[in-house]
């Protein structure tokens, strides 16, 4: 296995993205943080460069599936062959079932189903093609197994992301490729702060086995072993990290 160590982080402008970013940079990885919002991405990694770390600001948004490659070139001619890619970047709409609109779900499915998907085939693609053993980490949900009101896309392309996980990780298994998933529950962000710091929030929180969401360093071991290039026994899983939330 290639001791490089270079992952795109896709998200990673904030929330669990920006997270990943600094832990893996502060694990010795080289860190292509990429989302839409660039001067946030600047921000990052400016700050992880401070620590120590090594990162290259992309932008990117996923949902322009024309851009992709053009975008990865980029990113690559910069640092090097990527080896491990991390696909963070996902949103839903807060709406019931019956007031979704086809807007509202092609915005859903294309950026947390449609963009993982091709970003998937095009790393696959250029890995196989040069004899690179990668990694990819696909971010799921709690909601791929916890039915949420409000939610029903969101939760829709979760369950897909599962699936899709094993069925890339079954295609690519004799190519050195390794896919899996990482399936967290309620983490605290910047994004969600204000709601679970609010009534609503906190009753949500006191009906969990431990009465607390997570946050997201909780997450940093699983996503360090997950993109691990001497990983090479764990393939089509799904790792659920909630704290028991769902029990």
């Amino acid at each position: 296995m290639s001791n490089n160590k270079t992952v795109l982080v896709t998200g990673g402008s904030s929330g669990l993205g920006a997270q990943f970013c600094r832990t893996l940079a502060a694990n010795g990885y080289t860190v292509v943080a990429a989302a839409r919002r660039l001067e946030q991405l600047q921000a990052l990694c400016a700050e992880i460069e401070e620590a120590g770390g090594k990162a290259y600001p992309l932008a990117l948004d996923v949902t322009d599936l024309g851009s992709l490659a053009s975008a990865i070139d980029k990113a690559e001619a910069a640092v090097g062959p990527i080896t491990c890619l991390v696909n963070n970047a996902g949103s839903s709409v807060s709406k019931k079932a019956v007031d979704m609109t086809p807007e509202d779900f092609d915005f859903v499915v294309d950026l947390n189903l449609k963009a993982p998907y091709f970003l998937c085939t095009e790393f696959a693609r250029r890995w196989i093609a040069n004899g690179i053993q990668g990694r990819i980490v696909n971010v799921g949900s709690v909601s791929d197994r916890k039915a949420m009101p409000g939610h029903t896309v969101y939760g829709t392309t979760k369950a897909a992301i599962a699936r899709l996980t094993q069925q890339f990780a079954r295609e690519w298994i004799n190519k050195g490729i390794c896919v899996n998933a990482l399936a967290p529950g309620y983490i605290r962000t910047e994004l969600n702060a204000e709601y679970f710091d609010s009534p609503a929030g906190q009753a949500v929180a006191a009906f969990m086995p431990r009465r607390r969401v997570g946050k997201p360093s909780d997450l940093d071991k699983a996503i360090l072993y997950l993109c691990e290039p001497d990983q090479e026994f764990l393939t089509g899983q799904v790792l659920a990290l909630d704290d028991g939330q769902c029990l």
